[in-house]
């Protein structure tokens, strides 16, 4: 369900236009013609075609992502996995579990530098790349000498800053860590060397990276959970950040139609990491910008009773109405959620005759406490997958996917052509 999910983020995310203006930028350069990008009718060496899936999979926001590490676990690891399969000939099995293992390692590495790494550095870019070394040195049957190295070969090139969110330089991240997790992977097969303690060492990336060094996380219980099962489901186009949120104004426009006109105030409480990442712009000029803005998302959410990719057209943002209503949206700290680091949200809507409606969410849609039903996720898949493919081919990747294990990955890539 995971692999489903990106995919259908991915190909809808491959007319997103910082996806868009990569795929211009590379689709004429030479190479071996081996591994496809999703949603174009092209093949291209695998670590060009990692970089594009993984900027396509991450650039519509839609993408699934981790409460405990804050990182979108698809987005570097299943394009790198994807080029690898179709590099190395592999089998579905063979891609599935690289698949575990990618998520496995990028998550479990994420949590345990969480939440100080988050001050400065962008998860998904930075411990992503880990994931899809992981993922793509399993498929490509690395042994433990080779993986160990390209684990520490990876290390040195894990990068990736929050500065860069709301910006298209963010969905970069993960391209990047699903290039560099798979030259990684390259390189020490054939015989590349890496640092051995790139994770525990004097000067490793934890070190360098991080106040919280919980490494005992790292391997605690391995084997027994997988973090895989614990993978959130976006159900709105924007920042993870703004979801809780969003839930709670949902529940209160289902309780009755709000005209803009009658709402006098919109507070918005929600945890410290929420206010500082989208809690503070007032004024998105682009629609990366917007997708990391809370005031613009609840706004939106108050006036047309959904988050999804339509709400942030061109026509949308310079929507005089909605420019009225974010100035009265108030963004603050809510102590009840102060450890929170992903999700919770208290709304309240007062409205010019002195009504308060307020909703409380602690778990928004998506999460696994609270989630999708396999037919939801499918109708997701489909209604972002049909905007690229005609509906017949949808058909097949959903029976696809389903089946999987079944599959060469090099007759399931050919499906994912545009």
């Amino acid at each position: 369900m995971c692999i489903l999910d990106w995919l259908g983020s991915a190909l809808v995310g491959s007319r997103e236009p910082s996806a868009s203006i990569l795929w211009n930028l590379v689709r004429g350069m030479e190479g071996k013609r081996e591994s496809v990008v999703i949603g174009r009718r092209s093949r291209m060496p695998c670590l060009t075609a990692a970089l594009v899936n993984g900027v396509a999979g991450h650039a519509a926001e839609l993408d699934d992502v981790h409460e405990k590490s804050v990182i979108h676990p698809g987005a570097p690891v299943l394009p790198a996995a994807l080029a690898a399969a179709e590099r190395f000939d592999a089998a579905g099995d063979d891609f599935l579990a690289g698949v575990v293992l990618g998520y496995e390692v990028e998550l479990r590495v994420g949590s345990a530098m969480m939440p100080s790494h988050y001050r400065f550095w962008h998860p998904t870019g930075t411990c992503g790349t880990f994931g899809a070394t992981a993922a793509a040195g399993f498929i490509a049957g690395l042994d433990q000498e080779r993986m160990i190295n390209a684990l520490g070969i990876a290390g040195t090139q894990a990068s990736g800053l929050i500065e860069t969110f709301g910006t298209m330089a963010k969905p970069l991240n993960p391209g990047k860590a699903a290039m560099s997790g798979l030259l990684s992977v390259l390189l020490a097969r054939e015989g590349y060397t890496g640092p051995t303690s790139i994770l525990d060492g004097e000067k490793s990336f934890i070190k360098a990276t991080s106040e919280s060094r919980r490494l005992d996380e790292v391997t605690e219980d391995l084997g027994c959970d997988f973090a895989i099962m614990n993978s959130v489901v976006k159900v709105h186009a924007s920042c993870g950040h703004t979801h809780g949120a969003i839930d709670a104004v949902l529940n209160i426009v289902a309780e009755g139609r709000l005209e803009p006109k009658d709402i006098q105030e919109i507070v918005v409480g929600t945890y410290p990491i929420a206010v500082e990442v989208v809690g503070k712009n007032y004024d998105s000029k682009t629609p990366e910008e917007a997708k990391f803005s809370l005031p613009y998302c609840v706004a939106r959410a108050a006036l047309d009773g959904r988050v999804g990719l339509d709400q942030f057209s061109e026509e949308k943002l310079r929507d005089p109405v909605v420019a009225q209503l974010i100035r009265r949206v108030k963004v603050q700290v809510e102590p009840d959620f102060a450890k929170v680091r992903l999700g919770g949200a208290r709304v309240t809507v007062r409205t010019r005759s002195g009504e308060e409606l307020s909703s409380r969410v602690d778990v928004p849609r998506g999460y696994p406490q609270n989630p999708l039903s396999g037919e939801e996720l499918k109708s997701k898949f489909e209604g972002l997958a049909t905007t690229v493919l005609p509906k017949t081919r949808v058909s097949k990747i959903l029976r696809a996917v389903d089946r999987l294990e079944e599959w060469s990955l090099r007759d399931f890539a050919r499906l994912l052509l545009g």
